[in-house]
């Protein structure tokens, strides 16, 4: 039986590659036909139709307030301690539910004018050394005859688990689905992946095999997620009807044994959790399964439970928040997270090419940067990073990404206002702030020009000190962390005078909080104010009680590879790794180098 062999795409038509997974029992070969087909945008796109949540929110009463959840269900939230419930239902029982109910509608009637329906595969390629074939039938070829194709071990495992005993199944797979020997077919394919899992009848996330208790894991985390919700605006708390009040709360630890925890670790650890391109492919579609060979839940209580899981941070097994804190970034994708957290995102996660930091993330980008982005495996991957920079400041006018940059993990070459994609974060970070974002520069526009061929970003700023004063590096485990902080703290706390007035004492708790206290912020918010700042770091650095508050006071403050440093003038700041004494730097959102 020969290898197979590829038919073209049709770029005119828009044609993808469809796999229709033939029937059969476990251990029986595995066989498909592969057919094209044009993939097809709705005539009619869904319009939702209900009143937007800042107009809902306007017939509310005092104290309550709405927001939509991640499943798109509009949440309403009771006034913080008044003892009622939060409600799927309007708190004035006469309000037309017309207004803000999910309306009804069937899978089937949605996809009803794509013809064939089909379901997109999410999983982890795993290694090559392992490989199964399966044999292929393609109408279109002109060869027309059975043939062979090498698949990975883990692909083979999930159709053999996928493939239905008495029909067919249909299904994109990008192993499969695209040409991977052809680098221009890849390359187009790549941009096509914001349309071909939003326009899937469902995705399957493959996480592998039943094992080390993943039934129990998924079990737990569903069930976690029936107590709970997230909403968009970074909130969370008690779900209607919940069952375990307050589980919620950051400070309310969880009943589980060490059983829970083992396997709810084991399975975060699993490889479909390291990759980039899954993210995506995960959160492109509302219709998603998260399945542990025959046990499946749906993917969007996976999120929310973990989700609220990082918020619970100093009482989660140290594995287990080390994996959450980098990853759950990525968990908060537009609308819920900014072009630069998915970059920071990927610094942590694995693919075979590091241009893939970028591409694997195209789908969840502003369309406009996207527009801006050639995808070209030939580029180096520094020329692949550089494009989203100046995508970036071309849309935005903000150059918010070389907040990221950093000389000391420069590779040779690479200009220095582009960030390093392909060096992970090191160390293991406390915490991550939900919205990182500073404003130093008011939002104001960043005036660059770009000189060539040298590849030089000529950027106007203004001067604004000079360093004489830089920390070891912020890495290491909380107590380790907080060891620095001492001995960068004020010698005398209750009197030492900072250089533009007030306690030193109070300036070097916003700098460590990133001036994120209840002081500072509007309205009504969870915030802690300076005062309680100060009186939780004085007796954690002078009378050594670094307990439960204090963590949870400042989990969110720490991010590896960040130092502190001192000014000629006497000012405190934070920045990345590699600011050097004597440096004068400008200053954006950051201190910049």
């Amino acid at each position: 039986m020969a290898s197979y062999v590829y038919t073209e795409l049709q770029a005119t038509i828009g044609d993808l590659r469809l796999v229709i997974l033939q029937p059969g029992s476990y251990r029986d070969e595995l066989r498909c036909n592969i057919l094209h087909y044009p993939l097809l945008e709705p005539k009619e796109p869904f319009k939702d139709e209900r009143l937007p949540v800042s107009e809902l929110q306007k017939t509310l009463p005092d104290g309550w307030t709405v927001d939509q959840t991640l499943d798109g269900r509009y949440l309403f939230m009771s006034p913080r301690h008044s003892g009622i419930p939060n409600s799927w239902k309007h708190p004035d029982p006469e309000y037309d539910s017309k207004a803000y109910a999910m309306p009804e509608h069937s899978v089937s009637d949605i996809f009803a004018w794509h013809v064939p329906p089909y379901e997109a595969l999410s999983y982890s390629w795993g290694t090559a050394n392992d490989e199964e074939f399966i044999h292929i039938t393609d109408p279109a070829s002109t060869h027309n005859t059975p043939a062979w194709l090498r698949i990975r071990k883990n692909l083979a495992t999930a159709l053999r688990h996928l493939r239905y005993a008495d029909q067919p199944r249909t299904l994109w797979i990008d192993a499969i689905c695209i040409n991977q020997a052809n680098v221009e077919e890849r390359g187009r394919q790549v941009k096509r992946m914001s349309q071909i899992y939003p326009l899937s009848e469902k995705v399957i996330i493959w996480l592998g095999s039943e094992f080390e208790d993943s039934k129990h894991a998924l079990e737990t985390l569903e069930y976690f997620s029936k107590q709970v919700e997230y909403v968009i605006s970074h909130r969370w708390g008690d779900a209607p009807n919940a069952e375990q009040l307050d589980w919620w709360r950051d400070d309310v630890p969880l009943p589980w044994k060490d059983r829970t925890w083992k396997s709810i670790s084991s399975l975060l650890h699993r490889p479909w959790f390291e990759r980039v391109w899954v993210l995506q492919e995960a959160l492109l579609c509302d219709r998603v399964v998260l399945q542990c060979g025959r046990d499946a839940i749906a993917w969007v209580d996976v999120r929310k439970a973990l989700l609220v899981l990082r918020q619970k941070s100093s009482l989660l097994p140290d594995d287990i928040r080390r994996r959450l804190f980098p990853y759950a970034r990525g968990l908060m994708a537009p609308p819920l997270a900014s072009c630069e957290h998915l970059l920071l995102w990927t610094r942590n996660q694995q693919c075979s090419d590091p241009r893939d930091k970028v591409y694997g993330i195209l789908g969840l980008m502003d369309p406009r940067i996207v527009a801006k982005i050639e995808v070209d495996y030939s580029f180096p991957p520094w020329k692949t990073f550089a494009q989203l920079v100046l995508a970036e400041h071309d849309v935005y006018q903000k150059l918010n990404m070389i907040n990221n940059c950093g000389i000391a993990t420069r590779p040779e070459g690479c200009p220095s206002w582009v960030p390093n994609l392909e060096q992970p974060i090191e160390g293991a970070n406390i915490g991550y702030l939900s919205i990182r974002r500073f404003y130093a520069s008011a939002r104001s526009s960043a005036v660059v020009k770009l000189i060539e061929p040298a590849d030089h970003l000529q950027v106007t700023g203004r001067r604004v000190a000079i360093i004489s004063r830089v920390s070891d590096d912020l890495n290491g485990t909380f107590v380790q962390l907080m060891e620095v902080v001492r001995d960068w703290a004020p010698k005398d706390p209750q009197n030492d005078m900072y250089v533009s007035g007030g306690l030193s004492m109070d300036a070097y708790v916003e700098v460590l909080v990133r001036g994120r206290t209840s002081d500072r912020a509007l309205g009504d918010n969870p915030l802690p104010s300076i005062r309680r700042l100060r009186e939780l770091l004085t007796s954690a650095l002078y009378k050594d009680k670094l307990d439960g508050e204090v963590a949870r006071a400042f989990k969110d403050c720490f991010f590896a590879n960040e130092c502190l440093f001192v000014t000629t003038e006497g000012y405190m700041g934070v920045s990345a790794r590699g600011l050097q004494e004597g440096e004068s730097p400008p200053s954006q959102d950051l201190p910049l180098r």
